[in-house]
């Protein structure tokens, strides 16, 4: 429900920046951008006396957005991110065993908004930028990752329920809009969003008898490397 209501507050501002950076005739941009999605949050624990450990694998990363002036070097921006990112589950009693590690398709979905603070004009066909504001982000169980944590079980314990997790955030980043022709630019970007680890809905610690639990907490470092097209309007 917060991810809806955020995403119809992003289309609002989106409609309305547009409208008016339009009146004024300023520059505003929408993009597009695929690239590679790293998640690090390495944790180790114990279930029922069991020794795990938890990560993430590396995935992909698209984004689409747009940006819209405020005055000459600074914009809002806002854009809606999805990902993958696998967890991988280690129990460390059976490390012997080739089927020692279960993986889980976990799918995220991001939407941000930026302060964008960049050069007033591009220098040599190159307009640097720096990249600050908040995120709501959602990590949720694929169908298959959800069949996983029932069979064979998550942490050790078959029947566990997966739920979607949403995580307030913050991300900081930097890139470079490389001009092509007036209205098209490449854009290079590299962000650091960070939020608290994801538990998908499970308690840190038993509730009854061999009932799932994850217990873990810290910060998600989520590194995202992209690049893709702009397309400018305007001046």
């Amino acid at each position: 429900m917060r991810i809806r209501r955020l995403f119809q507050g992003f289309v609002i501002v989106v409609l309305l920046g547009a409208g008016a950076a339009a009146l004024r005739a300023q520059d505003y941009r929408v993009f597009v951008e695929g690239g590679v999605s790293t998640l690090y949050d390495k944790r180790y624990y114990n279930v029922y006396g069991a020794a795990f450990g938890s990560t993430y694998r590396t995935g992909n990363n698209f984004t689409a957005g747009g940006e819209y002036p405020i005055f000459k070097t600074l914009s809002a921006e806002g854009s809606y991110s999805v990902f993958r990112n696998n967890l991988a589950v280690t129990n460390f009693i059976n490390s012997t065993t080739p089927n020692d590690e279960v993986g889980y398709g976990i799918r995220g979905q991001r939407i941000s908004i930026d302060a964008n603070a960049h050069s007033a004009k591009p220098i040599k066909g190159v307009r640097p930028y720096l990249v600050v504001g908040l995120d709501l982000n959602r990590l949720s169980p694929t169908s298959g990752g959800s069949a996983r944590a029932q069979n064979p079980g998550f942490n050790g314990v078959p029947g566990t329920v997966l739920k979607s997790d949403d995580k307030l955030g913050y991300n900081f980043g930097f890139g470079f809009d490389l001009s092509l022709t007036h209205m098209l630019a490449v854009r290079l970007d590299a962000r650091d969003h960070r939020f608290a680890s994801p538990t998908y809905g499970l308690p840190s610690s038993a509730s009854s008898a061999f009932t799932a639990y994850f217990p873990i907490k810290g910060t998600v470092n989520n590194l995202v490397y992209s690049a893709g097209i702009v397309i400018h309007f305007g001046k």
